[in-house]
């Protein structure tokens, strides 16, 4: 467990060095919350997309809200020990979880957990979505997705493709791409997206679909080829990428997800303070260009909004690890 204020120079590194002041201090919300530190729970090892951004919004908060955040690492299980951490956690509102959704909308779906994904949170916040590439090697025959579907149709569970792990959005992702697009692939879990880039990039694995930060850097240099990505529109740090439904291939415009919860019945007043920072905090000019750089296509949902978000995001999921019979490992 990795736990790093806000007010230090590790977290300031983390974030590349955003400038704060660009951000008013000050509360003005006229409550008591927050009246100390406050945590935000990771479920995730630190350096990846998740505290990255959770370390982003703990600055913007402590900016905003004149105390500090503090990120807590917490990671295990496909972000499910974090999760229920949180879950279990006092309800007052200074232990907050900021996630990606596969512990609330991938994980319930495939194991039993001590917590409902459904009603063991308070929603606060989504901050927005980041798409991911499915990318081949360089040297692949595949130049275009429907040369890959001809491939893979052509050969019914020879290809085989890579993904962080069982059950992560990017799994996810690819399986229901494998259902959509009806080819039969074998699936090669690794620990991480990082050893599965390796695999591909060593020709070990023929597809996989991961975030566009982590891949970005390799379709640049041409050592990767994207043959899509699950945005409705082309990104503009890539823009000769179609999108899968340009490519053929319907119901894949989605993304990563990040948000914001807290433990169930968290004071509203609370919420209210939380909720009103995130659309202050979302209207900044230095924030917004930051979280555009790391690829996040910003969606602000609050409240009910977000709630139902969760629940279309669990339906998708549910059914997609029925359809492909996904079982946990």
């Amino acid at each position: 467990m990795k736990r790093t204020s806000v007010m230090g120079g590790i977290s300031r590194r983390a974030c590349l060095g955003i400038p704060l002041l660009a951000l008013s201090a000050g509360r003005g919300f006229g409550n008591d919350y927050p009246s100390r530190q406050v945590t935000l729970t990771v479920p995730y090892a630190a350096g990846g997309t998740a505290d990255i951004l959770a370390r982003l919004i703990a600055e913007a908060f402590h900016a905003k809200l004149s105390q500090p955040f503090v990120v807590e690492n917490k990671g295990g299980a496909s972000g499910t020990i974090g999760a229920a951490a949180v879950a279990r956690a006092p309800n007052d509102g200074y232990t907050l979880l900021f996630t990606a959704g596969g512990p609330l909308t991938i994980g319930p779906n495939l194991r039993k957990l001590s917590y409902d994904a459904l009603t063991s949170f308070t929603p606060i916040g989504l901050i927005g979505q980041v798409p991911s590439f499915l990318v081949v090697n360089a040297n692949s025959p595949a130049k275009t997705l429907a040369q890959l579907v001809d491939l893979a149709r052509a050969r019914p569970n020879e290809m085989k493709f890579a993904s962080a792990g069982v059950g992560t959005s990017v799994h996810l992702m690819a399986e229901l791409f494998r259902l959509q697009a009806g080819i039969e692939a074998t699936h090669i879990p690794y620990r991480g997206g990082g050893p599965a880039m390796n695999d591909l990039l060593g020709g070990q694995v023929d597809y996989m679909i991961e975030n566009a930060p982590q891949l970005l850097p390799h379709v640049k240099a041409g050592t990767l080829r994207a043959l899509a990505v699950t945005s409705a529109a082309r990104l503009p740090s890539a823009p000769d990428v179609p999108t899968f439904a340009e490519a053929g291939i319907k119901g894949l415009e989605l993304g990563t997800w990040f948000g914001l919860l807290g433990p169930r019945d968290i004071p509203a007043s609370a919420v209210d303070v939380l909720t009103r920072a995130l659309a202050d905090m979302m209207k900044d000019d230095t924030l917004k260009q930051r979280l555009k750089g790391l690829e996040v296509q910003v969606d602000l949902r609050t409240g009910r909004d977000f709630a139902n978000f969760i629940n279309e995001d669990n339906t998708r999921w549910k059914d997609t690890i029925q359809r492909a019979k996904i079982e946990a490992q």
